[in-house]
């Protein structure tokens, strides 16, 4: 039976308790370890049999064999420190880093765990809870759950969003660019080319070739000492656009100006270290109409459709119908300032629970 009323304040509050819960357990891209058997073990308490697969994804199959629904929500947040930061509940807020992105995505997954272990769907479910899908992460776990697993829809659940549906594919591209020279003292060796120097002026020549692409230098770091003149130094540029081919097209011209104007012994890398597919997706035409239909019905106005960068990027990529979801509002996304509301999840997660039961009741594709 499809829920269509927002969820009750009890509900609300356990959602909200819950991303605290997750807020507070470091899960840097690439060490969700502790998340994930958090997690893991929430699944077993409900009666479920989840498993970690050959990545780290918490795997959940609810429902039976057979082609499934995918409704995963990404484990890692953009924060590498590995101290725990707990959130503040400060009144209708939730505040802490990675709040929102992607603790209380995960916290509406375990709302629908619980559904599903009390109602079971009547076609498979895979409950997944990714890792690698922030930064450097490539994707990497939503990659391995659709080339192992029969996925035949998949739902990307985010903390923020609430007011806007995920109906296609940012692409994007991460680049490395290092600098490296003879380096030496800043007074004895003066004149000599410094790759932190080198790096700042080709930075510039970059974001400069970027457009139509959003390029973004999201960390540069390099040198030894302030009186040292650089041996080496390196950035991490990120580019985006709707469009898959201006990606292709800026990554040939950016390679170019990284290359142009360097210094006599200066020598450069360029180094794709990720690659996100996006673009429009058609086949995914019957599963957005659905989440209209599920938004609709708890409440909550028509949504901003838009192309967006989440889990849902891979299964797009492979022709699988594919949808975004945010649970609540709130800013600051990012930084260390992150915060969600929480009167919202009452119908952010219902909007998200009776999307499910639309596609467990829909046959086919």
């Amino acid at each position: 039976m499809v829920p269509d009323a927002p969820l009750p304040a009890e509900e609300v509050e356990r959602i909200a308790a819950d991303a605290a819960w997750l807020c507070g357990i470091p899960a840097p891209t690439g060490h969700e370890a502790a998340r994930a058997a958090a997690v893991r073990n929430r699944l077993v308490e409900l009666g479920l049999e989840p498993h970690l697969d050959a990545v780290g994804n918490v795997v959940c199959r609810v429902g039976g064999d057979g082609p499934a629904l995918a409704v995963c929500a990404h484990l890692d947040t953009v924060f590498p420190g590995l101290e725990p930061a707990p959130p503040v509940r400060d009144g209708a807020r939730l505040a802490g880093p990675g709040a929102g992105d992607n603790a209380l995505g995960v916290a509406a997954l375990l709302l629908v765990a619980r559904a599903l272990a009390t109602d079971p769907p009547s076609q498979p479910v895979l409950l997944v809870a990714t890792v690698g899908e922030e930064g450097l992460g490539d994707l990497r776990g939503a990659r391995h759950l659709l080339e192992t697993e029969s996925v035949r829809a998949l739902i990307a659940v985010e903390g923020h969003g609430i007011d806007s549906l995920a109906v296609g594919g940012v692409a994007s591209a991460r680049v490395r660019i290092r600098m490296s020279g003879p380096g030496g003292h800043s007074w004895s060796d003066q004149g000599q080319p410094s790759a932190v120097h080198a790096l700042v002026a080709a930075a510039e020549r970059v974001l400069a070739a970027a457009p139509p692409c959003v390029a973004n230098v999201g960390v540069i770091e390099g040198g030894t000492a302030v009186n040292a003149i650089a041996e080496r130094a390196q950035l991490l540029l990120d580019l985006r656009s709707g469009d898959p081919d201006q990606v292709g097209h800026a990554l040939a011209r950016v390679e170019r100006a990284a290359r142009v104007a360097l210094p006599d012994g200066m020598a450069v890398e360029f180094e794709v270290v990720g690659r996100r597919p996006g673009g429009a997706a058609p086949e995914s035409a019957g599963l957005v109409e659905l989440a209209r239909r599920a938004r609709s019905a708890v409440g909550l106005g028509a949504a901003d459709e838009q192309l967006a960068s989440t889990d849902a990027n891979a299964a797009i990529a492979r022709g699988v119908p594919a949808v975004g979801i945010g649970v609540s509002r709130g800013e600051d996304a990012h930084t260390e300032h992150e915060w969600i509301a929480v009167p919202p999840i009452a119908h952010g997660a219902a909007a998200l629970l009776g999307l499910v039961r639309r596609a467990d009741e829909q046959r086919g594709p």
